[in-house]
């Protein structure tokens, strides 16, 4: 990220504690931040080696066969790493500056978990206890959410549901899983019908398995009942183009193996006139052969 990023991330930090919101929360924040910032940096000086590398090879010494090639091929993969690394924070500093006032009012939580921006809101916020119907207040932030990330091109997002230990065992709710897919399926339609597409919007329930907070306490139970808006890394983060296009090299090879090593199939029948294919001509069979009829003796008497 560059050093803009940082700066503007620091400053909005600056005035959301004057707005009320902790300071915990806001240094979170700012280590996030500063945390893309330095993955930027290693970045930016892997690529200088590399090209230094680079520029070495095509001096005097001739270069080997095909260091030329990997070390251009390890540049790209850098420079690929670096614009996502600060694609993701300037998404981040954007959430930031754009939901400011949700951050403000503690009805929305933006952290990163895992490597992956998190927009979280408490389910004190979106439902009724042991409900899945949105209530107007939770409605009016989520609409506000799907604004921001329907604008984001490219990226798909989950929507996770998350519950406390507290059990649940209704008709419809058997336990916290169902509660928990169910709130988040509730979440993604109605982020679908303010124009998020569909096909970037998926769900699943937690129930309480992944807590963020303690469960021995009030606060932290309440931080555990949330919706989490999970901004999905792309294969290519996670595996490196290189890794990704090998992968699919040695998909390809498998399938053509398995081609290879198929049977041939019998050739299909013509078909009959009109398109229909014409039956096969009923089996012959064979009759099999008379038995002698059983003679019984006849009863004593009888002639």
């Amino acid at each position: 990220m560059k050093t803009s990023h940082v700066v503007s991330a620091v400053v909005l930090a600056s005035s959301l504690l004057g707005c009320g919101v902790s300071r915990d929360e806001l240094l979170a924040a700012q280590n996030d931040a500063q945390k893309e910032h330095q993955k930027n940096v290693a970045l930016e000086a892997k690529v200088g080696n590399l090209q230094t590398a680079l520029a070495q090879t095509n001096g005097k010494e001739p270069p080997k066969a095909g260091d030329d090639e990997a070390l251009k091929a390890q540049i790209a993969e850098l420079q690929k790493e670096k614009a996502a690394a600060e694609a993701r924070s300037k998404t981040l500093d954007d959430f930031l500056k754009r939901f400011q006032k949700l951050i403000d009012a503690g009805k929305l939580d933006i952290t990163v978990r895992h490597g992956q921006i998190v927009l979280a809101l408490a389910n004190d916020v979106l439902f009724d206890a042991g409900k899945t119907e949105i209530k107007p207040e939770g409605k009016a932030s989520l609409e506000e959410i799907a604004d921001v990330i329907k604008g984001v091109p490219g990226r798909r997002f989950q929507v996770a549901g998350h519950t406390d230990p507290t059990p649940i065992k209704t008709r419809e709710f058997p336990s916290n899983w169902e509660l928990s897919t169910a709130r988040a399926v509730v979440v993604v339609k109605l982020l679908g019908q303010k124009g998020v597409r569909a096909a970037a919007l998926s769900a699943a329930g937690f129930a309480e398995s992944d807590p963020v907070g303690n469960n021995a306490t009030n606060v932290g139970r309440a931080k555990n009942r949330r919706i989490e808006i999970v901004m999905l890394p792309s294969i290519e983060e996670i595996v490196g183009s290189q890794a990704l296009a090998k992968l699919e090299d040695e998909a390809q090879k498998r399938e053509e193996a398995r081609e290879k090593n198929e049977p041939e199939s019998a050739a299909p029948t013509k078909p009959a006139k009109g398109g229909a294919t014409p039956k096969a001509p009923p089996a012959k069979v064979q009759p099999s052969p008379k038995k002698p009829p059983t003679l019984s003796p006849a009863p004593h008497g009888r002639h």
